[in-house]
């Protein structure tokens, strides 16, 4: 009886397994440069807000007159839902490059999600893509890789616990960065890779690591950072200027066995 319920159990086992990952630190080589899973978006842009509309979503007295009030704006096939394709983001929030995009959705872009202490993003990396380190003001982040693999995500947390902890993730496999940590997506893969984030606040903040911190006061950044023998005679404001878009391009290794390319002049 005993061996008949454990075969069944490897059996039940084996039959709903997860697809098998791919092997960590090995890239495969395919050439494709787009995402996968498109199919069923509108590819239409989603809805802007006048002034006026935000500021009377903002000041209803109830969660049931301000949605009383979007229903009033038009078609609730727009309003009370968010297409996180590309094609609807054409300007997106969480930025676009070289490595790819991210399409957030927080009460500024879909105003439905006031009160509601979420919101959430789609990145779309392209091979060798990365988010670049970044911070979340106000949201810790539940990030899913949903297509790709061998995905890097690492936090820095603050003083007192400073050593980066690191994950490597495959599809179907997830990770928390915290409130406030410095924190990062990288696609080690010649594939593209797609992930969906939470946040725990309908407004979570971005910040970018390496954009706003180049961005201050040159003579400052230079003593911060030790007045490094490199950054003699560097113009920092001209420096910052070049600092890629997120998403970027990252880890010149991957870009190598991927046969990619890096174009400075992009950004």
């Amino acid at each position: 009886m005993h061996s008949i319920l454990l075969l069944s159990s490897l059996f039940a086992a084996i039959t709903f397994a997860a697809p098998l990952r791919q092997p960590l630190g090995r890239r495969q080589q395919s050439g494709q440069q787009g995402w996968q899973g498109s199919n069923g978006t509108t590819g239409r842009p989603n809805p802007t807000y006048t002034t006026e509309q935000l500021n009377n979503i903002k000041l209803a007295m109830s969660a049931v007159d301000r949605y009383k009030y979007i229903e009033s704006l038009g078609d609730t096939d727009l309003y009370f839902k968010f297409d996180y394709s590309p094609a609807a983001n054409p300007n997106p929030v969480a930025g676009i490059g070289q490595g790819g995009q991210g399409d957030l959705s927080y009460v500024d872009n879909w105003p439905v999600l006031l009160n509601t202490g979420v919101s959430m993003s789609m990145g779309f990396m392209n091979p060798c893509g990365m988010n670049t380190p970044h911070t979340h003001n106000r949201a810790t982040e539940l990030l899913v890789i949903v297509q790709g693999n061998n995905v890097h995500t690492s936090f820095v947390q603050e003083s007192g616990l400073t050593t980066p902890i690191t994950t490597t993730l495959n599809q179907y496999q997830g990770a928390v960065l915290p409130i406030g940590s410095i924190h990062y997506e990288f696609n080690d893969s010649c594939e593209p890779a797609v992930f969906v984030a939470a946040f725990s606040n309908e407004d979570p903040g971005l910040s970018r690591t390496a954009q706003n911190f180049f961005g201050e006061d040159g003579p400052i950044v230079k003593a911060d950072l030790g007045f490094p023998a490199f950054l003699d005679h560097v113009n920092v404001p001209q420096f910052h200027s070049k600092i890629p878009k997120a998403f970027a391009l990252g880890a010149q290794e991957c870009l190598d066995w991927c046969g990619i390319k890096y174009n400075a002049t992009e950004g």
